[in-house]
């Protein structure tokens, strides 16, 4: 298990966050399952399908946008990321990402595009989508990610975020304590030289 540091999220909450010597240069990334298919609907309303983005290694993350914490990490670590990908030219053309709102009453179009701007996504090759609650939850529930009121009106839900290679195939689950967006842009190329 790799070597851990903490670090604090929005509300104070420590997470913890792999140490820069033990990312893999070399990652092993096995397939675990061809990711499900969906369609959802960026803030504009277009139809964006996750089978649409094959040829390319796609980040899907799922968060919402009144969460505390967790959600603006894994937001701030995407934007990184998005920026890294930049540099040698791999996004949008190469590699892309997708975040998908857990809680479509609150985040309506207007809220998840201000989020987005938030963090400077991209839309190019940074997507957010929602859908009406009913259609979502049949896509969430494909990717085992489950939803559960707090006592304070908070929404508890799994801070996962999948690697998807260029053949629609998952090679990584990250969780928050092992998401870092330094690992996934070397999980991203080694998706990207594979088959050359």
């Amino acid at each position: 298990m790799p070597a851990l540091q903490a670090v604090a999220d929005d509300a104070g909450t420590a997470a913890q966050v792999p140490r820069a010597e033990n990312l893999s240069a070399n990652p092993r990334l096995s397939v675990i399952a061809p990711a499900p298919d969906f369609v959802l609907f960026d803030p504009a309303g277009k139809p964006v399908r996750l089978s649409d983005h094959r040829g390319k290694v796609v980040v899907l993350a799922f968060i919402f946008t009144s969460c505390p914490g967790v959600c603006p990490m894994i937001s701030r670590q995407m934007a990184a990321l998005q920026q890294a990908l930049k540099v040698p030219r791999l996004f949008p053309d190469k590699a892309c990402m997708l975040s998908v709102t857990v809680d479509p009453e609150t985040d309506s179009a207007e809220v998840l595009a201000k989020y987005a701007a938030g963090f400077g996504a991209d839309p190019s090759g940074w997507r957010f989508l929602r859908d009406e609650p009913s259609r979502l939850k049949k896509v969430l529930a494909t990717y085992d990610e489950w939803t559960r009121l707090l006592p304070q009106g908070e929404i508890d839900h799994p801070a996962r975020v999948y690697l998807i290679d260029a053949e629609g195939r998952i090679r990584e689950i990250y969780s928050l304590a092992f998401f870092d967006e330094r690992q996934a842009r070397l999980d991203i190329l080694a998706l990207l030289s594979e088959g050359r």
